[in-house]
């Protein structure tokens, strides 16, 4: 069986630091995780792994989108820390796209995660008015729905199974635009948030971002697994 080809999505980059709190950058501990989640992955000879950016550098929303169709992906993961101003949010978080949002908290994340709403590539809309346009690409989103879900669910669990904290809301949905990609499974993991003290500490351990690293590979494997079973996975 061929490679799974996964895109990692640094949240954040260059003149967007992303959340900052005490001192942290979210660009920075995204960049970090990615690199070794890539090197993790790629070491198990069953994933291939594109970058988003490698380095400390602004890539537009639409651009993250289109790396991941110009590869041709079989999974797309955004990765992400930010910070709350108002409340006690803790842990890892999966995020999968929704028009609405699940709460006021969820709300705010997407509006900050991106502030224009696009739509991804992947069908080819020459000559397409923008009415029709939109219709070809909600018909394209609710064919991968079921696989993003099952990446989902999969991703939830294998968090768990890996006893690693997570929010009290683990599977939540929101309209980031990062995620609107009709044709690759696209979701978004908080992997904690930087106005945590507690998940602060934990982003900044190597040792519990190994763990992590770990948990998201099995929870692939599962989700991986399953799609071959379900003949989902796209042929190239």
């Amino acid at each position: 069986m061929r490679p799974t080809l996964v895109v990692l999505d640094p949240g954040h980059g260059g003149v967007d630091p992303g959340a900052v709190h005490e001192g942290t950058q979210e660009a920075n501990i995204t960049l970090t995780f990615a690199r070794e989640l890539a090197e993790a992955l790629e070491r198990t000879g069953r994933y291939e792994v594109v970058l988003t950016r490698d380095s400390d550098v602004f890539v537009s929303l639409e651009a993250r989108i289109t790396v991941a169709h110009a590869a041709q992906a079989d999974v797309f993961l955004s990765l992400h820390a930010d910070a709350l101003a108002d409340g006690e949010a803790v842990g890892a978080t999966v995020y999968t796209l929704a028009e609405g949002a699940a709460d006021a908290a969820a709300t705010a994340l997407a509006e900050r995660h991106d502030r224009d709403d696009l739509m991804g590539g992947g069908v080819d809309l020459t000559g397409t008015d923008d009415t029709v346009a939109g219709v070809l690409m909600d018909m394209a989103r609710v064919q991968t729905r079921p696989a993003t879900d099952r990446l989902a669910r999969a991703l939830v669990g294998g968090i768990r199974d890996a006893d690693l904290h997570m929010h009290r809301h683990p599977w939540q949905q929101a309209a980031f635009s990062v995620l609107k990609s009709p044709s690759v499974p696209s979701v978004l993991v908080e992997l904690g948030f930087l106005s945590s003290d507690a998940d602060r500490a934990r982003l900044g351990d190597r040792r519990w971002r190994t763990q992590m690293e770990r948990a998201l590979i099995a929870a692939l494997d599962t989700w991986v697994a399953g799609e071959v079973a379900l003949q989902d996975l796209r042929l190239r």
